[in-house]
């Protein structure tokens, strides 16, 4: 098992400069820009805006990025395509960006595919294919009426690695997405490349003592007001985030039980990385790399439960460096 600890650099990042964000890329609104996606950059720019104020604590570090990958976003050619699949009740939503060797992103509970602004324009740029999937009831896609499980997230990212005809693909998968990726690559060992699970537990157990005790308290007095709204929005979950939340909270608080027989059976090289400050413990997230048949942990210095927002020049690094 190998431990790197953060201030790592991005060497070899095609696009990225000092600060991960990359080059200007061309105009800001180009001609040809439908008014569509006029439309989508005034609804995200405004959202930010409100974001950034109500949670300026969190945002501060990344307007760079952020602004970068909206310019990137508007301004790219690389082949991009949305769809849908339909599977256990519910409608899974997903995007892909470049060509090339696929690299599958799943972010995290309560939150949605956009998760990954700072990522997705450098991994396109570097030649990857990149699929990012909103977990069921989160982003596009529905929830359907079934009980959620990290299981069934898994069969839903099969259904659209099926219908995108992807044999085999890398999957970096933060939070709930690292478990997931963990859970496909137990279980459909056969399309799973690399894997980079980062802030990921593998049991409950894993959380700090702080975050275990917030799960409690949340479940007895969930928020309300412009926080619950504000959550509603970056979720997709809107009107039906409390819903939601209620039954992700649930899974954190219940699952994932992977045992040591199950991560030994994992044979995919996996990078575990967690962050300093991170909910998931330093133990946990170690014992979780010595416990997988090719495992090792990267740290990354002064990170909580969010680096590759805040401190995604070293989370690029690492990802990089472990893919290529």
């Amino acid at each position: 098992m190998a431990q790197f600890v953060s201030g790592v650099s991005a060497p070899g990042i095609v696009g990225l400069d000092s600060a991960g964000r990359g080059g200007a890329g061309g105009g800001w609104l180009p001609a040809g820009v439908d008014e569509m996606m006029r439309r989508w950059l005034l609804k995200v720019l405004t959202a930010a805006l409100v974001t950034g104020v109500v949670t300026a604590g969190w945002f501060w570090p990344v307007p760079g990025n952020f602004v970068y990958y909206l310019s990137w976003r508007l301004t790219t050619r690389a082949p991009v395509a949305t769809g849908n699949i339909n599977f256990n009740g519910a409608q899974i939503h997903y995007v892909t960006y470049g060509a090339g060797k696929p690299v599958l992103l799943l972010h995290g509970g309560l939150s949605n595919r956009l998760s990954w602004f700072s990522q997705v324009p450098w991994l396109v740029k570097a030649g990857r294919k990149v699929i990012l999937v909103d977990t069921r009831g989160h982003g596009e896609s529905t929830l359907g009426h079934t009980g959620l499980s990290y299981h069934l997230f898994a069969q839903d990212v099969i259904q659209v690695l099926d219908k995108l005809d992807i044999a085999q693909t890398d999957i970096i998968g933060w939070s709930d997405g690292g478990i997931i990726a963990l859970l496909l690559g137990r279980d459909t060992p056969q399309r799973v490349g690399k894997i980079v699970a980062i802030s990921a537990n593998f049991d409950p157990s894993g959380l700090t003592s702080d975050a275990g005790a917030g799960l409690q308290v949340e479940a007895a007095a969930p928020s309300g007001g412009v926080w619950q709204w504000l959550q509603g929005w970056w979720s997709g979950a809107g009107e039906h985030y409390p819903t939601l939340a209620s039954k992700i909270r649930h899974l954190w608080r219940t699952e994932p039980r992977f045992t040591q027989a199950d991560l030994q059976a994992i044979h995919a090289p996996v990078l575990v990385i967690v962050g300093e400050r991170d909910m998931i413990t330093l133990e946990h997230s170690a014992q979780l790399a010595q416990w997988l048949a090719d495992g090792e942990l990267a740290v990354i210095k002064g990170a909580g439960h969010s680096a590759p927002v805040t401190h995604a020049a070293a989370v690029d690094g690492l990802v990089v460096a472990f893919l290529q």
